[in-house]
């Protein structure tokens, strides 16, 4: 059975829901980037906003579990100034020689994530087996479940795959 971890960051509980969805589905490790930054409120609001535009990194707290022991790494993200959050950009780059493979999500409120997952796959250095976007007019919705369920689904189909070289007729 292969390990999966998923890692999230969220500011108002919307992606940690999807995490925790995502998680569940997967029978996956879960867990939270911690950013002792103060982004709640309208100055978090906006300190977030332009700490992605510039693409700032964050001082996150080390990680309890090591991505570089999972098979795959799920990892969520708020977007922020349709970009990926502070937080998991700091995460991608500092994990990303570990990751054999990704998957990934993110909550929005409709735009940027064609821009945030290219962000994510070059900071990750790695193309994702699946990619989810949930809309926040979705959360907690049959679409929401609907959506999630089509991502784990892909997410297994890509991980019970045998390698590419095993494919090889004989």
């Amino acid at each position: 059975m292969p390990r999966i971890l998923v890692i999230y960051f969220t500011r108002t509980g919307h992606t940690g829901l999807v995490a925790a969805q995502v998680a569940g589905a997967l029978g996956a490790d879960l867990e939270a980037i911690v950013d002792p930054t103060k982004r709640s409120g309208v100055l978090g609001y906006l300190r977030s906003g332009q700490q992605a535009f510039f693409r700032r990194l964050a001082p996150i707290a080390a990680l309890e579990h090591d991505p570089g022991a999972y098979d795959l790494v799920v990892v969520g993200t708020p977007i922020w100034d349709m970009s990926v959050s502070v937080p998991v950009r700091t995460l991608l780059r500092r994990y990303s020689s570990a990751l054999r493979a990704v998957a990934f999500f993110c909550t929005c409120g409709g735009m940027g994530m064609d821009r945030v997952f290219r962000q994510m796959s070059e900071l990750a250095g790695r193309t994702p087996v699946a990619r989810l976007v949930v809309r926040e007019a979705d959360l907690a919705t049959p679409r929401m479940s609907r959506a999630i369920e089509r991502f784990v689904a892909e997410i297994r189909a890509s991980v019970s795959a045998p390698p590419v070289a095993a494919r090889r007729p004989a």
